[in-house]
């Protein structure tokens, strides 16, 4: 079976890494970190991860256009290693235009954006990144988005762009259905990265009501190891087809619905 890790971060961050708990407040715990694209390809290796998409945590950590560079630098390294980009309002950095920057995307083969709002001091909204979301939207960029700037950025985002195709990842490991499950049946292009989705029958819970198409396996690497979300669903009960599915199947159709 094929494992395609939606989301993996490379990079060194700090010494004790930021962990989000079920209240989210931020936890440090010190974590196994891949510095380089080779180490990030040691991990998967040993748990069987064929291919991932993969961020420089520089692009958080120090700086946006320095994080994308590193992003692609390291990426380049293997075709197993698929990157993705970080953005910032066209309004101040305006290389961040759509017109300039999808091009560049297609260039560098990015086929998905992330972003961090709190970190990188902007609102996620109409006002400021309203040319950027809609370019996105009409082209079918997925956007990576985590909580860890508040559950509520999400809401707000997809009530202002609900076209726009997000992945829920980082939110951490206690149960968050009652948050992300309104976003799933409210717009169809939500999809929930599984890194922490590891709560009792959730798979089975989840995949009963929205079917097996809106998860995408995920490691959150650093936040979390692979061997658990690994485990997670292959001991999920689901039928293998629906494994495989969520494990490379609908990240693969994610990423074949961009157009560049």
């Amino acid at each position: 079976m094929k494992f395609i890790d939606c989301s993996a971060g490379v990079g060194l961050g700090v010494v004790n890494s930021e962990i989000i708990n079920h209240e989210n407040y931020y936890v440090y715990e010190k974590c196994r970190q891949a510095e380089f694209a080779e180490d990030l390809l040691g991990e998967m290796d040993f748990c069987g991860i064929d291919e991932a998409f993969i961020y420089h945590r520089s692009m958080y950590g120090c700086e946006v256009t320095l994080g994308n560079e590193m992003t692609i630098k390291e990426a380049a390294k293997s075709d197993r290693l698929h990157p993705t980009w970080a953005i910032l309002p066209p309004v101040t950095e305006t290389e961040f235009a759509p017109e300039v920057f999808i091009p560049k995307m297609k260039e560098n083969g990015v086929k998905a954006l992330r972003a961090f709002p709190l970190k990188n001091r902007f609102f996620l909204d109409r006002i400021t990144m309203g040319d950027l979301i809609d370019a996105m939207c009409e082209k079918n960029i997925p956007l990576f988005l985590s909580p860890q700037d508040g559950w509520e950025l999400i809401f707000n985002t997809l009530k202002e762009f609900p076209k726009l195709t997000v992945i829920i990842t980082n939110y951490g490991l206690w149960g968050s259905d009652r948050f992300f499950y309104p976003l799933v049946k409210a717009y169809k292009n939500v999809y929930i990265d599984t890194s922490d989705y590891q709560v009792m029958n959730g798979f089975q819970d989840f995949c009963s009501r929205f079917g097996d198409e809106r998860l995408v396996f995920g490691s959150n690497f650093p936040m979390d190891n692979h061997g658990g979300p690994i485990a997670a669903l292959v001991g999920s009960g689901l039928p293998q087809s629906s494994i495989e599915k969520i494990a490379s199947g609908n990240i693969t159709r994610i990423m074949s619905e961009v157009n560049l």
